[in-house]
Parts: structure tokens; sequence; C-alpha cells
């Protein structure tokens, strides 16, 4: 007996190389180099892919703290420029502002800012303002502003800057005893007020109502206890009570005995 085995007319078996395609698709990743940079990327590709509500508020935040007053002269004597503080700019919320004191030790003098946003990738020098009036027979003032620009405006990003300070007599630097000036932009989103207004009733909708209690909770407790036994008792049987039988025992007359034994 033979059996033939015969395939379908209509269907056939066509692979993707007889038809000019690739067999196997080829995907390629980078390996980051350390965990800070892998952290550091892994944000950034999740911040273009984050879907925001509303618009940020943004806020810059110094990772470092400027001198006192004492401590500033003497910093300033020491390492003759010394970042004195630094704030927001108003209206600009990517923005912030500080003021450099440095040591009159010459007449001709400048001021440069080196910040970079890229882990020092790259960097600009950006040049400080004399502040008009500030000199005080031993220390002058210089101002800068520094601003966050994109791809640079996510959550997390950091601008790190150092000071140079120019004079005839030499190159004077303030880095923040070599840890840098780091400020760190931070993004927070309001909520949307008609999501929180719901969120809200179904966080209520599960509450059971809270219950006020008086001072005659106890008057009313007691009073209830009261009707409940009365009702009770007109519902019971009434269970007659047991009562004890009386045994009578009859009165001899000993003298009455005695006359009829006798007679």
């Amino acid at each position: 007996m033979r059996i033939h085995l015969a395939l379908s007319s209509g269907k056939r078996v066509s692979f993707a190389d007889t038809t000019g395609g690739d067999l196997v698709d080829v995907k390629e990743f980078v390996q980051f180099d350390s965990e800070e940079e892998d952290g550091a990327k892994w944000e950034e590709e999740e911040a273009k892919y984050r879907k925001p509500v509303g618009e940020p508020t943004c806020q810059v935040h110094p990772e470092f703290y400027a001198p006192a007053a004492g401590a500033l002269l003497r910093a300033v004597r020491s390492n003759k420029v010394e970042v004195e503080q630094l704030s927001a700019v108003e209206d600009e919320p990517l923005a912030f502002s500080g003021v450099i004191r440095v040591l009159n030790i010459s007449f001709q003098k400048a001021v440069y800012i080196r910040s970079t946003m890229d882990n020092w990738a790259t960097y600009f020098d950006h040049p400080a303002e004399y502040v008009q009036g500030s000199h005080d027979g031993e220390t002058d003032q210089f101002s800068f502003k520094l601003a966050f620009a994109p791809p640079y405006i996510t959550h997390g990003s950091r601008i790190e800057f150092v000071v140079r300070y120019e004079t005839p007599e030499g190159d004077y630097w303030a880095n923040n005893s070599s840890q840098n000036y780091v400020v760190t932009l931070s993004l927070a989103y309001e909520e949307d007020p008609v999501q929180a207004d719901t969120s809200m009733q179904q966080k209520k909708s599960i509450l059971k109502p809270s219950k006020v209690y008086s001072m005659n909770d106890n008057s009313e407790d007691e009073q209830g206890k009261e009707e409940e036994q009365a009702g009770r008792s007109k519902t019971e049987l009434i269970r007659p009570t047991p009562v004890k039988p009386v045994f009578m025992q009859p009165e001899i007359d000993v003298e009455l005995i005695e006359a009829s034994a006798a007679t």
C-alpha cells in the first residue's frame, strides 16, 4: 500500500532572501562608560519621551555655600578671589546671577567665569562686569549671569563653573576647594486641577463618614439600652415563681388523753 503526500497547490513557502530581503535584523547597543554616565544618559533619554502635565516651574539650586562675611574676607586674602553670593534672576527661571569678590592687588584686573553644561566636554569663558562703587580699599566686586540653554533644560541638568581672576601679577582661580561650583536645575510640573479634583472625590467616596461625638452620647446610649430592655420584657414570657408548700401539724391535748386513760 502506498501513501501519497501532496502539498496543496494554493500554498507556497518562500524566504526573505529570495525576494531581496534580509534574513537577520541587526541592532547595535552602545555600552556606557560608567555608572554616572549611564544614569545621566538614561535620564536624558527618558526626558525626551516624558509627557509633561502643563508648564513646568523651573528653579535653580546651588550645591555649595558661599562663605560668611568673616570667612569670605579670609578666603579673598588667601586665594585673591572668591564667590560671594549666588541668587536666582527674577522673571528668568533658567538663569542665576552671582557676585565675585577679589583682592585689589592691581588697578588692571579682569574676572572670567568658565562654565560647562556637559561635564567639561565643552566650556565657555564669560567675562564678569565690575560693580561700580564696590571698592572698599582692599577688595572689589564683579557680577555675572549664567543661564541653562537647550538641550540642557531638563530636570537635573547641571552647570559647573570656576572663576579666573587675571592681573598683571598673575592669574588666580576659585574652584570651591577643587570641587567646582555646581548649580542644578529643578523642574516641577503642576497637577491638572480637574484631575486633582476627580482624584479627591474618588478618595472621599471610599471613606466612611465621620461620626460626631457629643456630651449627650452617654445619656443617649443609656436611654437606648433601657428602651431595649423594656422591649425585651414585653416580648419575653414571664416565668412563674415557685411556691414552697407549708405543712400543718395537728395540736395534741395532753390533759384530755390523761383523763380518758384514767377512766
